[in-house]
């Protein structure tokens, strides 16, 4: 695949998966056994039904979520992509109770492509700002 379908193909993966909630579209851009690393968790976050099941909590949280993407493509078969992340937080996420705040949160992410479909990501993102910003509402220091 030409870097420039692969980076098609992530901007397809956060418009209308991430930013639009378009789960069907999922099995057309993300490989079966897709793998994310997150630091933020526990643990990697294996295949798709997983990576929608992130999304879903993650929208939940944040109904009006928006991610504002640069996508870099890259040599074979690795896409970057920078991203600004923003969103009201009116539900239960990361163990906070809602506090009505807008976050704001910028990150990177590599993708690594197999047959046409991201089959690993790497993330990488300022937690430290964005756990400053949920605290900070409740009251945490």
């Amino acid at each position: 695949m030409s870097s420039d379908v692969n980076a098609a193909v992530v901007r397809r993966y956060v418009e209308g998966i991430w930013n639009q909630g378009l789960f069907d579209i999922a099995g057309d851009l993300i490989a079966p056994d897709h793998v994310r690393h997150d630091p933020l968790l526990e643990n990697d976050i294996v295949g798709i039904d997983a990576v929608l099941n992130q999304v879903s909590a993650l929208r939940t949280a944040l109904p009006d979520l928006h991610f504002e993407a640069l996508i870099y493509p890259g040599e074979d078969e690795f896409v970057t992509r920078r991203w600004t992340m923003t969103g009201t937080h009116r539900g239960e996420w990361m163990g906070f109770a809602p506090t009505g705040t807008k976050i704001v949160n910028t990150g990177m992410a590599l993708s690594r492509f197999e047959v046409g479909k991201i089959a690993e990501e790497w993330i990488q993102r300022d937690d430290i700002g964005l756990l400053r910003q949920l605290e900070e509402r409740q009251g945490v220091s």
